[in-house]
């Protein structure tokens, strides 16, 4: 069971991610503060990619360990 919820902890983790960092990173090109996401000349998009980056590995990291935890705990809570 070790290797399947790791499997499954990392995928929800990512994809919690990804609609996270999606989400966040376009209500701050929409939001453009300080003009730094977009302006007359078009979009920045190394400051959008470092954006949803930033937003990226940290929930990724948070959303796995936490799903993983809430596994094992189901599974421990199932053998009782």
């Amino acid at each position: 069971m070790h290797a399947r919820t790791w499997k499954l902890a990392t995928v929800i983790g990512l994809l919690t991610a990804l609609g996270v960092a999606a989400a966040m990173t376009i209500m701050d090109w929409r939001r453009n503060p300080g003009g730094i996401f977009h302006n007359e000349l078009g979009t920045d998009w190394i400051v959008v990619a470092e954006t949803a980056f930033s937003w990226l590995w940290p929930v990724a990291l948070l959303a796995s360990l936490t799903t993983a935890i809430v596994l094992y705990a189901v599974a421990w809570l199932r053998g009782l």
